[in-house]
């Protein structure tokens, strides 16, 4: 049997609902609009294919019936919950974790993870970018004479948050927006600028 997370959704939608989700797919998950296909396919409405995915519907042929607002039932679910979600991209996550810390890192991450409503897998990455933040400190003041020690560790730290809980929870090929990265990077720079100077203020006072 042919189903998905999105299956039982669809199967509620009336038959212009469903066009019109076709018809608009480039706002929606790939996962929703298979489910919609599978469900047109169900109700005769297209003919079926072999394909695990096509587009049997040329945008010029779908006909949406227009429902009279007098007609329009209130309780109507609308399609916000099948659109592509913003998320923080990879280049994002590379970004903040190298630059930064694998730690900044981890919060792109687990914002990611909630929005998909993945509480297990955000939970794990926390562990992961406390766990491994730790591990770098202590190794850091074990060998601080060690230049671009600390990149190294950033590039494996992404390496981890993308290469596998990425892929492993949200997927390689994972169809979203591209969330702005302006308000966590304007919070990281004010939170580096804080550590440096505490870093530098015995020097500062003279201590």
């Amino acid at each position: 049997m042919r189903t998905n997370s999105f299956t039982n959704n669809m199967r509620l939608k009336t038959d212009a609902e469903l066009k019109t989700i076709l018809k608009e797919k480039s706002k929606y998950t790939e996962q929703a609009i298979q489910a919609v296909i599978w469900e047109l396919e169900d109700r005769n409405l297209i003919e079926k294919s072999e394909e695990p995915y096509i587009d049997p519907l040329k945008e010029d042929e779908i006909s949406v019936t227009v429902v009279k607002e007098s007609t329009i039932n209130n309780n109507e679910s609308n399609f916000e919950e099948f659109e592509k979600p913003f998320l923080y991209s990879k280049k994002s996550i590379q970004g903040f974790t190298i630059f930064f810390s694998t730690l900044f890192g981890t919060i792109l991450l687990m914002s990611n993870l909630k929005v998909l409503k993945k509480q297990k897998a955000r939970m794990q990455v926390l562990v992961f970018g406390i766990s491994y933040t730790v591990l770098i400190t202590i190794i850091l003041n074990l060998y601080p004479q060690i230049l671009f020690l600390s990149i190294i560790f950033n590039l494996i730290g992404y390496g981890v948050l993308v290469e596998y809980y990425w892929n492993k929870n949200i997927g390689k090929s994972f169809s979203y927006k591209k969330k702005q990265i302006w308000i966590p990077l304007i919070i990281s720079i004010a939170i580096t600028m804080l550590f440096v100077f505490l870093q530098f203020l015995p020097q500062i006072l003279g201590v």
